[in-house]
């Protein structure tokens, strides 16, 4: 079975907020995020608003009038209805739906948005992708206001984030909240002498994924920490139906970390998938508050020297989820997760997460706390798993795509994940969109499998 995806109608904004409000209802918190006065996670940096090279340190000057919207009708870098021109006529909606073209090629440098557009939209066509590329020649956006800025079936690449007295977001800068729909940000670059965070986006408050992709950003630095190689985020990470993939922050003589994402606020991931990412700490995910992972996929995950998969500061929230195949190169527990204030785990699988130094598994560590749940394969920790727990090889195939928009890891037949799982938050659906429940019970994990059971008693 698949779901239907419904096309949004010229009303996205609408819709794009009722999702962002789903994501954060299921999660079952409040919006509000503890402020985190300073960080030993990246040198102790006391966490400040970063800007730009030429602004002194304060905003363009009076906020213009901001006109209602701006139609995109032609691809060139600049000129009557180009996408510059919109953005320099302070536009807060920008339709590029009508546009027959499939390539915006930016030539003349960054598209900045005046301080007064407080929330500034850019929609897409739905017919075809369309890709704004930097060419490796500055960054794609900024964004100065407060509010939000959002992006709807487009497709950013190429940008490079070089120039600026505060290294942050080699495609996007935010001040505000960042929303992507449909969209795509891959193969940018951040590189500086300096700190660097948020090798494709630094979103000041909150960044959200809904049906998106995140792939091939680098946050690097010579000198200084390297924070999100695909996004900092200063506040709140929501996920729903996206991925952040084969992305790497890099130092060559500070702390680097979060490969995939640096999280200052809560992380809440719904039928996402993080692989493929690379740091020296936490290569998939630097979560500084309280995780919550759902029918999601935490898998391949690289640190070269500790946490390989997920650095969880606050409580995890680990339900019918799978974190496998991540590695550090450390004897330590966490290869998978590291958490400090528990984990509570339900139908979730933790297993083959290597220490490279010693070739063991060392999936979670839970440092100075306890696991806690039920129905879980977890194959090694370092404190004791709740009764029941299953502790042998889940059995499962390589990350693919199986159905779905996020790549998933499917059970082997004879797989011990099979029947054995649970379903307490009553999910309708697994992972890819297919039914959670199937066959005597529901699998343990992201996956439902759907093997034909016609034939266990013998009649066709």
């Amino acid at each position: 079975m698949t779901t239907q995806r419904i096309r949004p109608s010229r009303t996205r904004v609408v819709s794009r907020r009722a999702i962002a409000g789903f994501v954060m209802a299921w999660a079952g918190t409040s919006a509000g995020v503890e402020p985190i006065a300073a960080l030993p996670d990246d040198g102790g940096a006391t966490f400040r608003n970063p800007r730009r090279v030429g602004e002194g340190g304060v905003p363009h000057g009076i906020p213009r009038q901001v006109a209602q919207a701006a139609t995109v009708s032609t691809c060139a870098d600049a000129g009557t209805g180009s996408l510059r021109a919109a953005v320099a006529a302070n536009a807060a909606l920008i339709d590029m739906t009508s546009l027959g073209c499939s390539t915006i090629s930016l030539t003349t440098g960054e598209l900045v948005a005046d301080v007064g557009v407080t929330d500034l939209t850019l929609n897409g066509p739905l017919d075809h992708v369309l890709t704004i590329d930097a060419n490796h020649l500055g960054a794609i956006l900024v964004h100065e206001g407060g509010g939000t800025l959002t992006l709807d079936h487009v497709k950013l690449t190429n940008g490079a984030g070089t120039n600026f007295t505060a290294f942050v977001g080699g495609c996007i800068y935010s001040l505000g909240s960042v929303t992507l729909q449909n969209s795509t940000i891959s193969n940018c670059i951040l590189n500086a002498q300096d700190a660097t965070r948020g090798g494709a986006v630094y979103a000041h408050v909150d960044l959200t994924l809904n049906d998106s992709v995140l792939s091939g950003n680098v946050a690097q630095s010579t000198s200084g920490a390297a924070l999100g190689g695909a996004a900092f985020v200063g506040g709140k990470l929501l996920m729903n139906r996206s991925t952040i993939r084969d992305n790497t922050a890099l130092s060559n003589s500070a702390v680097a970390s979060g490969g995939g994402a640096y999280v200052r606020g809560e992380a809440r991931l719904y039928a996402a998938t993080v692989s493929g990412n690379q740091s020296a700490y936490e290569g998939g995910l630097a979560v500084l508050s309280k995780t919550t992972i759902y029918n999601s996929t935490i898998s391949g995950n690289y640190a070269s020297l500790l946490v390989g998969g997920v650095y969880a500061k606050g409580l995890l929230l680990l339900d019918n989820s799978t974190v496998a195949f991540n590695a550090h190169a450390s004897t330590q527990s966490g290869a998978g997760v590291y958490a400090t204030l528990g984990v509570i785990a339900h139908s979730s699988i933790a297993a083959n997460n290597t220490c490279t130094t010693s070739a063991q598994h060392c999936d979670i560590e839970c440092k100075g706390c306890s696991i806690s749940g039920s129905n879980n394969l977890i194959m090694a920790a370092n404190v004791a798993l709740p009764p029941g727990t299953i502790v042998i090889d889940p059995m499962l195939a390589a990350l693919a795509s199986n159905g779905g928009p996020t790549k998933t890891h499917a059970p082997l037949p004879g797989s011990p994940v099979l029947d054995k799982g649970s379903n307490i938050r009553d999910f309708l659906f697994d992972q890819r969109g297919h039914p959670r429940s199937f066959g005597l019970g529901p699998d343990i994990g992201a996956f439902e499998s759907e093997s034909d059971l016609i034939f266990v008693d013998g009649f066709d």
